[in-house]
């Protein structure tokens, strides 16, 4: 676990952080700018140390604390000397919207360098690593004759070439445009699951969000609002997330078979219920156990189930919460044998079907995007 408790003032910011993280998969730090992403970030990662002075006025007894599967990276408090862990010895890597490469050596010598220097070798092979990221063309190159998005794909490579026990991503798809940022998304999905190597990923956009968090550490005003699971984030309805106009749920299934007439992947939720998607993949294997997004926007509600209708997928659900209607809609949260999903609906089609907490219904799924392995 990553253990950390921050009550640190800046100016007239305040960062009040106390939480546990785990360590696997990767966690999310979500929130809008200037909500303390990248200061929690660089407190853990050791560039920023709390000022003794402005942590004592808050709170005197106060002590402020990082540790990182039982290592302990900072203690902190005003009556005793600062203990704090090295950067060069907390075997981090720290992947910024800025590839900090070195300009002055090829592709090939900034991976070099990450190999040469790393403390314990943690198993990656360096033309595996290439071969996932595709740069091995690129090896012979010097930065500045890289794209934006091979210059990150470069990045990536040498953070997990240099055997870092965590890796911190402090918006690193931010500069790049749609194609290189889809790209590099692709990448990270995969990534995570093939070398089991945590990540901390800040970002304030939604999507990413959704496609890489198992775990979500919610600030805004540097104030942690909550840390829970990526599925019970998304579908509480007292949190800003299910009220965007992008909120939706994360669904954990598992490969059935592959139609490939009409390109179509059935998954299995378990339970005799099976949802149809869209994807050209043929290569995943029955069983695989594979993770959907859902969009709120997708989901309309009916009272019964249609049986001529183009919409495949049309489940059986109840009603769980209604959240207050808003420029006249509302967001419904509806169970599906203990699947959960969020249907955006109007208030006029609430009071037209007497929707209420408990009602049995049907959820008509218009859109599902497959985000690769669970």
């Amino acid at each position: 676990m990553l253990d950390i408790t921050i009550k640190q003032s800046l100016g007239s910011f305040t960062l009040n952080i106390n939480t546990s993280i785990p360590t696997r998969g990767v966690t999310a730090i979500f929130g809008p700018s200037a909500s303390g992403k990248s200061t929690l970030l660089n407190l853990i990662a050791g560039f920023n140390l709390p000022d003794k002075s402005s942590s004592s006025s808050l709170n005197q007894s106060h002590t402020n604390t990082i540790t990182f599967n039982g290592q302990p990276w900072l203690i902190s408090n005003s009556t005793q000397p600062l203990t704090h862990q090295p950067i060069h010895k907390r075997r981090i890597a720290y992947v910024t919207q800025n590839a900090c490469l070195f300009t002055h050596l090829t592709v090939q010598k900034n991976l070099d360098y990450a190999v040469n220097r790393r403390v314990k070798n943690n198993g990656i092979d360096i033309n595996d690593i290439c071969h996932r990221l595709k740069i091995h063309p690129l090896l012979n190159k010097f930065p500045e004759q890289l794209s934006g998005g091979e210059q990150q794909r470069v990045v990536i490579a040498r953070a997990l070439l240099s055997s870092p026990e965590l890796i911190l991503f402090d918006e690193p798809l931010s500069a790049l445009d749609e194609a290189h940022r889809e790209e590099i998304l692709h990448h990270l999905e995969q990534l995570h699951q093939v070398f089991k190597i945590p990540f901390l990923y800040v970002t304030h956009n939604l999507e990413e969000l959704m496609r890489l968090a198992d775990h979500v550490l919610l600030l805004n005003n540097g104030q942690l609002i909550t840390s829970q699971p990526i599925g019970d984030i998304l579908s509480d309805l007292t949190l800003p997330l299910s009220q965007q106009q992008n909120s939706g749920v994360i669904i954990e299934c598992s490969a059935e078979q592959y139609d490939q007439q009409y390109q179509l992947h059935k998954l299995n939720l378990g339970n005799g219920l099976h949802l149809w998607a869209s994807g050209s993949n043929a290569n995943t294997k029955a069983q695989t156990k594979m993770r959907i997004r859902v969009y709120a926007k997708d989901v309309s509600i009916t009272l019964q189930a249609a049986t001529n209708s183009s919409i495949l997928n049309i489940l059986p659900a109840t009603i769980i919460a209604i959240s207050d209607v808003k420029n006249g809609q509302a967001i419904i949260k509806l169970n599906c044998d203990n699947h959960l999903l969020l249907s955006r609906v109007t208030a006029k089609s609430i009071q037209q079907l007497g929707l209420i907490v408990g009602k049995p219904v049907f959820a008509q799924i218009k859109g599902i995007a497959l985000l690769g392995a669970a």
